[in-house]
């Protein structure tokens, strides 16, 4: 089995599953650069999630009370509100929003999910948020985008794979690797990213006072 990884938005409650864009859910599996899943999550930060608090959870670790990361908090509220107390997992499952549909690249997954709910009437569960009499409005019209900066604004720092340096533990140099899942993950099989709890974008342009991040280490 194993864990699987969801993009999360906290502030806006929606997320995007990898496995809707044809790739494995486990948190390695998504991060080869250029995929359809991060060029979507792309053109969310730089449109509907700009300035949100997000992060690539996973579906085996609680959140603690004691948390004082700002992402983490704001999703142990919520857990609470829910009723269950940490249990992020549940929350996302059960209250958020999945926006995979939007994208052009997720269509042959998200149609198969979504006749499965047209053929349960009594499945009050709609993760799509689809309205059953036109179930496919709106869905399936946009195409994720590329960016040439990924930005950290609450660290004021930033990558480019042009200019900074992608490498394993062993030193040797990534060509193919994109760091964001690492650097937002949060689950019961990776650390913390360094980046959970800040506010990220993208640009093509480079981003004033932000200052360039020469290498990145990977964690294998």
């Amino acid at each position: 089995m194993g864990e699987y990884f969801n993009w999360v938005n906290a502030d806006r409650k929606e997320y995007l599953c990898p496995y809707d864009f044809d790739l494995g859910s486990k948190r390695s599996e998504s991060m080869y650069r250029g995929n359809e899943l991060l060029k979507a999550l792309q053109d969310l930060l730089n449109k509907e999630w700009k300035g949100n608090r997000i992060l690539f959870l996973g579906d085996e670790k609680n959140i603690s009370k004691e948390t004082d990361n700002p992402t983490l908090k704001l999703l142990y509220e919520q857990t609470t509100a829910f009723g269950s107390p940490g249990s992020v997992s549940d929350l996302v499952d059960e209250t958020y929003r999945n926006v995979s549909g939007w994208f052009t690249a997720a269509e042959e997954a998200v149609r198969s999910e979504i006749q499965f709910i047209l053929e349960d009437e009594e499945n009050e569960h709609n993760e799509y948020g689809i309205d059953r009499s036109d179930p496919y409005a709106g869905l399936f019209l946009r195409a994720g985008k590329e960016f040439k900066y990924t930005i950290n604004y609450t660290k004021q720092v930033y990558y480019a794979f042009r200019a900074t340096k992608i490498r394993y533990l062993d030193g040797m140099e990534s060509e193919n690797i994109d760091p964001l899942p690492q650097l937002m993950g949060y689950g019961r099989t990776t650390d913390t990213g360094d980046w959970v709890g800040d506010i990220i974008g993208v640009s093509d342009e480079i981003p004033a006072g932000c200052t360039k991040i020469g290498e990145i280490r990977l964690d294998w």
